[in-house]
């Protein structure tokens, strides 16, 4: 028993000793919010937002990310109130402990850097779980312009592996930075050869000078896969700084209603508190799948302060099958207290079943498609 713990605690010194540089880090986000329209059935709360991503860095090449999301089970005052509390009595069902929901898992070793190789070929590895997307370009607060970036994920064009939470798969994957100009991916998810298509990606993408751009293929749960296309221009002329990008999508299937999908958009910033934005993106209407149609998103934004500012973010709908034009509209005043931001603002919603209905941004939901005012405050650590 004594030599067995001896040989316990020798292990104990020596895993400590190897873990010595060891470092943990952390970053997250929790948002709470509530919108109504002036009436008791048209008022709702819920959390935007609620995340905590853990990052374990062994050495300066090797590491590993935990990622965990509970924003979609944290129990709300309305669920409570206008749901089972009043018939039932039962407020502990309701305000049970919200459940995490496991979001990323993957480990990240940079070949490269732990073989010494420098600048001019650098491979780093990606295996576990989560999204392995292309980059993808956007201008204005929705993002919703950035089509390209498709890979291994749902359909939510989450981004490169670990940059945000998503709805995930088991894969690995392999960026190959090659002169810091430009990174050539691959990457296959467990269900790769599943009937009828699984989950894969090839592609490149990066900068050269004032150009940024992105190229692939990516499955896609289909059996031929998408083509992504996105390049954009970014540069500055003193106070003044200008964007412009550019993305599209080709649907390799056969039958399908529209095989190209694009956007294209452009944004000007002053002195870098005033910016205006706009994209226009095709898209294929839910009511009438036969063509593309045409919707566009923009943003005026102000910092006056570095702690104030509003942002009004309006969505037009140009399919000649839409009931209404002017879609949606999301304006809010925000400001900051150390960490915490809180945001006041409006949401517009069309609500017809024709409508892009695009919805919530930053308001903390749609309420019924019924918008109305809205307050949320947002915490970072």
């Amino acid at each position: 028993m004594k030599k067995a713990l001896v040989v316990l605690l020798a292990l104990s010194f020596v895993a400590a000793a190897a873990f010595a540089d060891t470092t943990l880090a952390y970053k997250g986000e929790i948002t709470y919010g509530i919108i109504t329209n002036g009436t008791q059935s048209n008022t709702t709360d819920g959390w935007p937002n609620g995340y905590v991503n853990f990052t374990l860095n062994a050495d300066a090449n090797n590491s590993a990310v935990v990622g965990l999301s509970w924003w979609n089970t944290i129990p709300t005052f309305g669920s409570a109130v206008y749901g089972a509390l009043y018939p039932t009595g039962k407020e502990g069902a309701d305000l049970g402990m919200p459940v995490a929901d496991l979001e990323l898992a993957y480990i990240k070793s940079d070949i490269g850097g732990a073989l010494s190789l420098g600048d001019t070929v650098d491979p780093v590895l990606y295996a576990g779980w989560g999204v392995f997307d292309l980059p993808g370009y956007a201008v204005t607060q929705y993002g919703s312009e950035r089509i390209a970036a498709i890979g291994i994920d749902a359909g939510n064009a989450d981004g490169i592996f670990g940059a945000e939470a998503g709805s995930g798969y088991g894969l690995a994957a392999v960026d190959v930075n090659v002169m810091q100009m430009v990174h050539i991916v691959a990457a296959a998810a467990g269900n790769v050869y599943a009937s009828g298509g699984g989950q894969a990606l090839i592609g490149a993408y990066g900068a050269v000078g004032p150009v940024s751009f992105e190229a692939g293929w990516a499955m896609r749960n289909t059996a031929s896969g998408f083509i992504p296309l996105g390049a954009q221009f970014a540069t500055s002329f003193g106070d003044i700084g200008v964007t412009a990008m550019a993305n599209l999508t080709y649907n390799m299937n056969s039958g399908v209603t529209t095989a190209l999908l694009w956007s294209a958009g452009a944004k000007v910033v002053f002195m870098a508190n005033y910016t205006v934005d706009a994209a226009i993106i095709s898209y294929i209407p839910s009511a009438t799948a036969t063509a593309n149609a045409l919707k566009l998103t923009g943003d005026l934004m102000a910092n006056f302060t570095p702690s104030l500012g509003v942002v009004v973010s309006p969505y037009l709908n140009f399919d000649s099958a839409a009931k209404d034009m002017f879609d949606t509209l999301e304006l809010f005043v925000w400001t900051t207290f150390g960490a915490t931001k809180l945001r006041v603002g409006y949401l517009y919603m069309a609500g017809d079943v024709t409508d892009l209905n695009a919805g919530n941004d930053y308001a903390p939901g749609k309420n019924g498609l019924k918008g109305g005012f809205w307050f949320s405050v947002d915490y970072n650590f």
